[in-house]
């Protein structure tokens, strides 16, 4: 990934993993603590807490390859994937008043290109859709909101890991599939946005998401390329998903509890 998508990634991080106030000022032992964390987690998953969604967007993934030119001008041009667009869903569930957790399910799918890599501005050895280049993806994550579930809005980032099978359809020799047995990669996702209330039963999510995954151009069995002599294959790749999601929840809208102040002898 670069620089810039860390720097996004460490903010995330520090967003999940950040305590809530009211744990750090709570004056209940440690073991009481522990015991109410449990307790409640119980609660949200077994309680009407729970939440449908749907979502689609666009996507965008990094360069596969670069190869340098046969039987033409001196030159390299890269293997990428235009813009494509992504649809899926998935269940949730809010186990605390600002923590969720969430499983999902994404289709993408983007048409392959060549494009002239240069330096110089030109275009002579772009090429254009190949292939195509489709995606499954499955995703287990961790949501932290910075303001209750359920609130009118509220900012959240999410950790999680996903799994994603890749396909590809050709329509030029110059990519294959042929051995590749769908290419399967793993790694981790992070997602940041912003959840705004529509009823007390519909909301919505604006979100991106970035994850990364092996190349499913790299490898004894994976997809081919016969533009010329591969220059540059990086062994993983990284993806930005763009979305605009539907959700559905169940249940009432969960209220913070206010502790009646303790009268003083």
């Amino acid at each position: 990934m670069s620089k810039s998508r860390w720097l996004v990634v460490a903010l995330i991080c520090s967003l999940v993993a950040m305590p809530t106030i009211s744990n750090a000022q709570a004056p209940d032992s440690t073991k009481e603590q522990a015991q109410d964390f449990v307790r409640d987690v119980l609660r949200g998953l077994l309680g009407p807490n729970w939440n449908l969604f749907a979502h689609g967007g666009f996507a965008t993934d990094d360069r596969f390859l670069l190869q340098r030119a046969v039987n033409t001008i001196d030159g390299e041009r890269a293997l990428k994937s235009s813009t494509g667009f992504n649809i899926g869903g998935g269940a949730g569930v809010d186990i605390l008043l600002r923590m969720g957790l969430r499983a999902s399910y994404t289709f993408k799918s983007s048409d392959l290109n060549f494009r002239t890599n240069n330096g110089n501005g030109s275009d002579a050895l772009n090429i254009d859709d190949v292939g195509t280049v489709k995606s499954h993806t499955a995703a287990l994550e961790v949501m932290r909101y910075m303001l209750p579930s359920r609130a009118a809005i509220s900012p959240y980032g999410t950790l999680g890991i996903q799994g994603t099978w890749w396909v590809l359809d050709e329509k030029s020799t110059l990519v294959t599939s042929s051995g590749a047995s769908t290419p399967f990669s793993g790694g981790l996702l992070f997602s940041f946005g912003v959840q705004f209330k529509a009823t007390d039963k519909w909301s919505g999510r604006l979100e991106s998401t970035l994850s990364g995954g092996h190349n499913p151009f790299t490898g004894n069995k994976s997809f081919r390329a016969f533009s010329g002599p591969t220059i540059d294959e990086p062994t993983s790749i990284g993806r930005t998903d763009f979305r605009l999601a539907g959700v559905y929840h169940f249940g009432k809208p969960k209220m913070p509890t206010v502790t009646p102040p303790v009268a003083r002898k």
